[in-house]
């Protein structure tokens, strides 16, 4: 039996997991890139900050919008060659962005990059779960996982040299070196794959969960500006997105080849693992993301320092990726969720109680050990298992669903978790205000000033500031105060939910148990 499996496998199947990792790498840093080069933006282009916030979310909306239809064309006629073309897409995009003449047709080029890059994201890793046995694909994982997550989250760095010693249009440079090379390892070592059926291909149901999830993520991307989370701009777009998604999930119950094979999810594997990547992705993306704004606006980092004050968290992610496939089998998928689960939950819970504006490296060590040791320990298993329980033929939609919930996860960790800081830490703030005795038109004034702070815009605040003087030092220290109470109280309610998660896990996965040791016997 033993001898049978070896032979099956692909020789070069390890060069295929390289050429996924560099696929992917490129979407990541394709994606976080304008988060770096935000500030140059805005000094060359002469953009509002509004035009800026499009720029920075525009490829991240359009790329989860379309994933569904990438994982369906690559099933459809093939998982390399669509790679091969959205890889040439974003090229060409990266191309296009460094003579881009102006923000409004950088705008453009980005929606055409994102919708290149859907095609690109979930079919890489539906190669690698169609490529690897189920003895290999734990440790091929682990490893995807831990590249991905130490490389991507150290390119801020090279992101950062480039943009400030070339300018903004060189880090595009990057972005295509990556296509370039993955074009290289895609043609060299990986072979064409595709669904079995070759089931028609749904259009409607496609384009609905385009307009569906991008309308939503829009919505929800809107929930961090200062009239909140129940404004028209939030709920207009948001409510929309989830009538039409409403509507594709009854299109794809009633045709004969769905876009979305709706049984994937009668599984608990399945479903469970779509939910915690979105609680996952929630909850890491956020304390990253207040992290790093709280050491530049609180701590007075810069942004190179402040991305190498959260190495540690990317170090550990990268540790526990590589070493938690040897544990599955030891310690069971379940409990390896379980406990990866709590240990971001306890991360987040100590953030909460040392976060602080004289903290240090050191004093938030451990708890970014523990964020990104869980995240690993607890993510790794479950897209193993998720994946894992999709038949070959549907990889594709089952990593599309995988990377939609992944991006859905994103943009609520950061506009859902800006909001509730905002409020949180306003509220802190306002009390502070009236105990100075401040008039209700300066308290006005202080909270627009805390919106923009939280936002992470203080490097354009100064010369808006319009409270007097003389005052500044003493409420520079409210503020100080205020922001961290906001962003304490929300990483407890980061770690409460979680908690929520491990529970349910544990409960919803406990069938799988035995589901997990039958097939290894009768294959």
């Amino acid at each position: 039996m033993t001898s049978i499996i070896k032979t099956q496998r692909d020789p070069n199947r390890w060069m295929i997991l390289v050429a996924c990792i560099t696929a992917v790498l490129m979407v990541s840093v394709d994606s976080t890139l304008f988060i770096w080069i935000d500030p140059t933006l805005d000094k060359s282009l002469n953009a509002s900050e509004a035009t800026i916030g499009l720029l920075s979310s525009t490829s991240t909306l359009m790329l989860a919008a379309f994933v569904l239809g990438g994982g369906a064309l690559g099933d459809r006629y093939g998982r390399r060659r669509m790679i091969l073309i959205g890889t040439g897409g974003t090229i060409a995009t990266g191309c296009l962005s460094i003579v881009a003449p102006n923000a409004e047709a950088l705008i453009g080029i980005r929606m055409l990059d994102g919708i290149s890059e859907a095609l690109v994201s979930p079919l890489a890793l539906a190669v690698l779960t169609v490529t690897f046995d189920e003895q290999e694909r734990p440790q091929a994982l682990g490893i995807y996982a831990a590249v991905l997550g130490f490389v991507g989250g150290s390119s801020s760095l090279a992101i950062e040299f480039l943009n400030q010693t070339f300018g903004w249009r060189s880090v595009f440079l990057l972005v295509i070196g990556l296509g370039l090379l993955t074009i290289l390892l895609m043609l060299r070592f990986v072979p064409d794959s595709r669904a079995g059926d070759r089931r028609s291909l749904d259009w409607v149901g496609i384009l609905l969960c385009a307009a569906g999830l991008f309308s939503l993520l829009f919505g929800i991307s809107q929930a961090s500006n200062p009239a909140g989370i129940f404004s028209g701009a939030v709920l207009i777009p948001g409510v929309t997105g989830l009538v039409i998604l409403g509507g594709f999930i009854t299109w794809e119950s009633r045709i004969a080849s769905p876009a979305l094979d709706l049984s994937l999810f009668r599984k608990p594997a399945f479903s469970m693992g779509a939910l915690l990547i979105l609680l996952f992705a929630f909850a890491r993306t956020g304390a990253l993301f207040h992290l790093s704004n709280y050491f530049q606006t609180v701590l007075k980092q810069s942004p190179v320092h402040s991305a190498l004050m959260l190495l540690p968290l990317t170090f550990s992610l990268f540790v526990f990726s590589l070493l938690v496939h040897r544990w599955m089998s030891r310690f069971g998928i379940r409990i390896l969720i379980v406990i990866g689960t709590f240990s971001m939950s306890m991360g987040l819970l100590l953030f909460c109680w040392l976060i602080q504006p004289t903290a240090t490296l050191w004093t938030l060590l451990l708890p970014m050990l523990l964020l990104g040791a869980g995240f690993s320990v607890a993510n790794v298993p479950r897209l193993n298992q998720m994946l894992g329980s999709a038949p070959p033929a549907l990889a594709g939609i089952a990593s599309a669903t995988n990377t939609a919930m992944l991006q859905l996860g994103n943009a609520t960790g950061i506009a859902v978790t800006i909001a509730l800081a905002t409020i949180f830490g306003r509220n802190a703030y306002r009390s502070e205000l009236v105990k100075n005795g401040l008039m209700p038109e300066q308290i006005q004034q202080a909270n627009e000033l805390f919106n923009r702070l939280v936002r992470g815009k203080a490097s354009s605040i100064a010369s808006q500031y319009a409270i007097a003087h003389s005052n500044l030092e003493e409420w520079v220290g409210d503020y100080q105060h205020a922001l961290t109470i906001g962003i304490s109280h929300l990483f407890l309610v980061m770690a409460i939910v979680l908690k929520v998660a491990a529970i349910l896990a544990w409960f919803s996965l406990r069938a799988q148990r035995r589901a997990r040791k039958t097939p290894t016997v009768v294959s």
